[in-house]
């Protein structure tokens, strides 16, 4: 039976969390969830980590990282669950930066888990591990991974989900896998900050019109279900599609976002191909310059954006009792700052 969402219960009252990536957006929001719904909550976090998000939390510290085996395993030390939210989330970086976070961090993670005796491991995928298909078809949890993944985040993101579920039931852990599409809320620094900034330019075109539906997870309504995935003992070996629930175009984020910050809407419409061809210029570009610096746009944000289908989320609501609580109109509202 699941929690309540927001009602701590017997199963949780007082039990020990830990928060891996606790410092980053979706991580600290998870963290502050967990400390109302009754957790001591620990958080993993790198010791350059600006810690300002955990402030005033009463969370306790655990330096380290997850490309860190001795620091894990002083960190999972004690702990009854641990939410796996830290990873390399962006759209641009080499193959074995994004493995060496995403798929071998993860390796260590589960090894931690298993060698302290933790019962539980959510771990934070992504919707992209379905290949961010256009044809605006339903999908369940039951749908195949991406047969060619064609980026080096996608096909990282796999093979960490592929270990977490091998895992399940393998030296006393079991696993849940949470997928959520674009995770976004006020104080994200990703991906809002870039679309303001094409805005600003008059660069950020509809894609094909804005007709497409995305896939988005607002941030609290993410560490909801990632909190109610640990509270259901049924949920333990299930995968999760954790959405906003609403049907929201592309052109009617944009809009949003525009009114939001008080810019002009995009004023003209492109075709995918074309802008994905821009986009692979600008990827050239950057990578003949050897910067660190990513491009303004590169191909796999283009394809985000020109996601469009249907992901299905009711097995959350019917399994986890997940009802997302933020809407998209109050999370917009929330977005911008007075001045903008």
């Amino acid at each position: 039976m699941s929690a309540a969402p927001g009602a701590p219960t017997a199963l949780v009252t007082g039990a020990c969390a830990l928060v891996s990536g606790a410092t980053g957006f979706l991580g600290s929001r998870l963290a502050a969830a967990l400390v109302r719904r009754g957790y001591r909550v620990r958080a993993l976090a790198r010791p350059t980590s600006d810690l300002s998000r955990l402030a005033g939390l009463g969370v306790e510290i655990a330096v380290g990282d997850v490309g860190d085996r001795a620091a894990l395993d002083r960190a999972v030390a004690g702990q009854g669950v641990v939410f796996h939210t830290a990873g390399k989330v962006s759209d641009w970086g080499t193959e074995a930066e994004f493995l060496a976070v995403n798929r071998d961090g993860t390796t260590s993670v589960v090894a931690a888990c298993q060698a302290a005796g933790v019962a539980r491991l959510i771990h934070v995928s992504s919707l992209t591990v379905l290949g961010l298909p256009r044809d605006g078809r339903l999908i369940d949890e039951q749908a195949p991974y991406a047969a060619s993944a064609p980026d080096p985040y996608t096909r990282s993101k796999i093979a960490a989900e592929r270990l977490v579920r091998a895992a399940h039931d393998q030296g006393g852990l079991t696993t849940t896998v949470i997928r959520p599409g674009v995770i976004w809320g006020a104080g994200d620094v990703t991906i809002v900050p870039r679309i303001v900034d094409l805005l600003r330019q008059r660069r950020m075109p509809y894609l094909d019109g804005g007709h497409n539906l995305l896939g988005l997870s607002h941030v609290d309504n993410l560490a909801l279900g990632c909190a109610l995935a640990a509270e259901t003992v049924a949920a333990a070996g299930q995968v999760y599609h954790v959405t906003d629930g609403e049907e929201t175009t592309l052109r009617q984020a944009l809009d949003a976002i525009a009114d939001a910050y008080r810019l002009p809407r995009p004023h003209a419409s492109a075709p995918f191909w074309a802008v994905h061809a821009v986009a692979a210029l600008a990827e050239l570009a950057a990578r003949l310059r050897r910067g660190q610096r990513p491009p303004s746009i590169t191909r796999y944000g283009v394809r985000l954006l020109s996601c469009h289908c249907r992901y299905d989320g009711g097995k959350a609501l019917r399994e986890l009792g997940y009802r997302p609580s933020v809407t998209f109109a109050g999370g917009v509202a929330a977005l911008a700052p007075e001045d903008a």
